[in-house]
């Protein structure tokens, strides 16, 4: 949602506040944000920075925001170093992309300039020397993650590649009605996304609402001309942000008005329209500290659990050989003497030791090799459902522990702590924390198909379940906890390029995100089935094939 239009208005709003000023401060909030506190104008402005890679974005903030407590990371020094008592002193974006370049003037370091990355999974804050030589970045690209765009010190900076589409800056009113005449069965806003530099789904369907009424609106040639004034005319300054609103929750920002919604709110700031939007950064470090600690408690508890429970189920041939003792015993009671310690018994397959108690009686120690004999058979058909049950619990631990360390605000942290309540992880307290109902996160791939992603278990439940259809297809890292990730077939063939995005995203999502390698499993939606009995979210699959990935936080 943070798209190139939206970082336009956001980068005239920092050109009019900001520019010049003189940075105080700078804070990490968490492993992912930042905020620089600028002196400008008489006044004190935060400026938030973000390369979470779903809500990546930069913004003014409405007040000082309070450094996470974690350990200084490598950019944090750096950008103190270089960036803190710096002057402003250029603001720029890069043409029709989610990326903004601002150039800092230090007494000591001289020039240097923080590159921040708003491009979703990839999203990145690199500082520059002067020669455009990576002083540090904030996610180390390696040749090994991608050997086209290396991001570590001392390599060149390169810029993102640059998308093979149409600009803004040239686009005619023939250009797009050649596009619209290639598929008038297709409709208009995914062709101006694949199309168009800087276009995104949000932008691209007020586009089709504007013109045709209606955000599935078809391609028509004939609307070209209208398509081309829209698109000017809300695409460029004079913003008009906005807030679009469902049920009272905000669900859509931008920097033009949103009449493809019934309820909208201006705002005179894109700034605080996007802050309203996301909620007002806070490090939630130190709220999750305490809570993964206990999360970790209870999954090590679990585990014990299942591994005494795993200890306890007899094998089958241990089973057999307790019977056969006791009826060898039995069948050589006669030839056992008081005081006897073993019996050499002649079976079909040779000849058997069996350990006696001198103080029993031949028939005694029948009796405790057929008790012995009836209790692992108890265990042998009670134990394998009680671990299983373990087993699951020890699973749902894991996934409410991947919960919390990826949710990105408090009503997702409220969400985990609600849910691992419910299922005895965490202790009940006297407050309890609300689970509000939220949207999966969405991207869209290179291809336009929408890729959904469940925020945490009860999520997951409800985006397999009830919001993916049968044809639809669902991704899932592979053995570990994670999200559950579905691409929208919307009656199309999804391309295998669609796919690998998907698993990517579905390895990200997942405990296996900081591997180089995670094998990813994807199937139809229909071959996905609840656990029956089991907590939200559990499935069992069937028809998969796995893909093999690199997650997508790691490179492009």
């Amino acid at each position: 949602m943070f798209d190139a239009t939206a970082l336009g208005a956001i980068t005239d709003e920092l050109n009019e506040k900001i520019l010049h000023g003189r940075v105080q401060d700078i804070v990490q909030i968490d492993e992912l944000a930042f905020a620089l506190e600028i002196y400008a104008r008489h006044t004190r402005q935060y400026l938030y920075l973000s390369a979470h890679p779903t809500n990546a974005r930069v913004h003014l903030v409405s007040q000082k925001v309070r450094a996470g407590g974690q350990t200084p990371s490598p950019l944090l020094l750096l950008l103190r170093k270089h960036v803190e008592n710096a002057f402003v002193d250029s603001i720029t974006q890069l043409p029709h992309e989610r990326v903004l370049k601002i150039q800092f003037d230090q007494s000591a370091e001289g020039l240097s300039t923080l590159v921040i990355e708003t491009i979703g999974r990839y999203s990145n804050l690199i500082l520059v020397d002067p020669g455009g030589m990576v002083i540090d970045s904030l996610k180390r690209i390696g040749p090994q993650i991608n050997r086209t765009r290396v991001v570590l010190p001392k390599h060149i900076y390169v810029l993102p590649p640059p998308q093979s589409k149409l600009t803004l800056a040239t686009l005619t009113t023939s250009d797009i009605s050649r596009i619209l005449s290639l598929d008038r069965s297709a409709l208009l806003w995914q062709v101006l996304v694949k199309t168009i530099a800087g276009v995104s789904p949000l932008l691209a369907r007020e586009i089709a609402y504007r013109s045709q009424g209606t955000t599935d609106a078809l391609c028509d040639p004939i609307q070209s001309q209208e398509v081309v004034r829209i698109l000017g005319k809300i695409s460029h300054a004079p913003w008009q942000p906005t807030l679009a609103f469902e049920e009272g929750e905000p669900i859509a920002f931008a920097p033009y008005t949103l009449t493809q919604f019934a309820d909208t709110q201006p705002f005179d700031s894109i700034s605080f329209a996007v802050e309203t939007f996301f909620g007002t950064p806070e490090s939630y470090a130190s709220i999750k500290e305490p809570l993964l600690v206990q999360l970790a408690e209870a999954r090590d508890r679990l585990a014990r659990k299942r591994d005494s429970l795993a200890e306890s189920l007899p094998i089958e041939s241990e089973i057999d050989r307790l019977r056969r003792s006791g009826e060898l015993i039995l069948a050589y009671a006669s030839h056992i003497r008081v005081g006897q310690r073993t019996l050499k018994a002649v079976t079909e397959t040779g000849i058997v030791e069996i350990p006696l108690d001198p103080n029993q009686s031949a028939v005694e120690n029948a009796q405790l090799y057929f008790r012995e004999y009836r209790r692992s058979q108890d265990a042998a058909a009670r134990v394998p459902t009680l671990l299983a049950m373990a087993n699951a619990d020890l699973e749902y631990a894991e996934q409410m522990q991947i919960d919390l360390e990826l949710a990105e605000n408090r009503a997702e942290i409220d969400t985990v702590i609600a849910t691992a309540r419910e299922a005895g992880l965490l202790p009940t307290t006297s407050q309890k924390a609300k689970a509000k109902p939220s949207e999966p996160r969405r991207f869209t791939s290179h291809d336009g198909f929408t890729i959904l992603v469940g925020k945490n278990a009860r999520q997951n439940e409800g985006l397999t379940f009830h919001r993916a259809k049968p044809n639809d297809l669902w991704l899932h890292a592979r053995n570990v906890a994670g999200a559950h990730v579905v691409i929208l077939q919307a009656g199309q063939e999804i391309p295998e390029s669609t796919v690998t995005e998907g698993a990517a995203l579905a390895a990200h999502f997942s405990q296996a995100r900081d591997d180089s390698r995670v094998d990813v499993i994807v199937t139809s939606r229909k071959n996905v089935h609840r656990v029956r009995g089991g907590r939200p979210g559990m499935v069992t699959v069937r028809e998969e094939r796995v893909i093999t990935v690199v997650p997508s936080g790691q490179g492009s």
